[in-house]
């Protein structure tokens, strides 16, 4: 992006020109750079990365709730709080954490989703997953493309427990449990770390 005083021998440029180039200003200063097509191919693979993040971003939408709402902050949302790194959002820090978990070789992978979709699907305490989901008023949701089955609020909860999981080494002890190995009070445990 090329910095420019003055462009088009003025003092301030807004918009493009064809479609070629934009001049606007960014950060107090005045820029100009080419103008590119905006796209959304809404592939496939597009449609599982959203539906993932979307999914991440309803569990972290009701830490964030309950820390607005609450006298007393969550459990969770002082740990993440905590330990996210500097110059990094707490809800950004929580979503990586999942996401990471569908990263094989610098792309997203699907087959790595469907497996811990599958491993919500068939967990032995999915009952606790749904029940305590249901508690936090998480519900299900579908996307039009990509990943199109339903993504109950259970399996909502369970990424943002593996989430927790990912990142257990900046929580310390508390989440160092595979949530694949959750038990029911587990599950019960952490559905009350978003709220007590």
């Amino acid at each position: 992006m090329a910095k420019v005083d003055g462009p088009l021998m003025s003092l301030e440029a807004r918009g493009k020109i064809a479609d070629a180039v934009v001049f606007f200003p960014w950060k107090g200063r005045h820029v100009v750079r080419q103008w590119l097509k905006p796209t959304n191919p809404m592939s496939i693979k597009q449609g599982y990365v959203r539906v993932a993040l979307r999914a991440i971003g309803k569990e972290v939408s009701k830490i964030a709730c309950i820390a607005k709402g609450g006298a007393v902050n969550s459990k969770l949302y002082n740990g993440i709080v905590a330990k996210t790194p500097a110059g990094l959002n707490w809800n950004a820090f929580q979503g990586q954490g999942v996401l990471a978990r569908f990263i094989s070789a610098g792309a997203f992978s699907t087959a790595l989703f469907l497996a811990d979709i599958a491993a919500y699907s068939t967990h032995a305490a999915k009952t606790a997953w749904d029940s305590q989901a249901l508690a936090l008023g998480l519900v299900s949701h579908t996307f039009p493309y990509g990943y199109t089955t339903a993504v109950s609020g259970g399996c909502q909860l369970y990424f943002g427990a593996l989430a927790a999981y990912v990142h257990s080494a900046s929580f310390g002890t508390q989440y160092t449990l595979d949530p694949t190995t959750y038990a029911a009070s587990d599950v019960t445990a952490f559905g009350v770390a978003h709220t007590a």
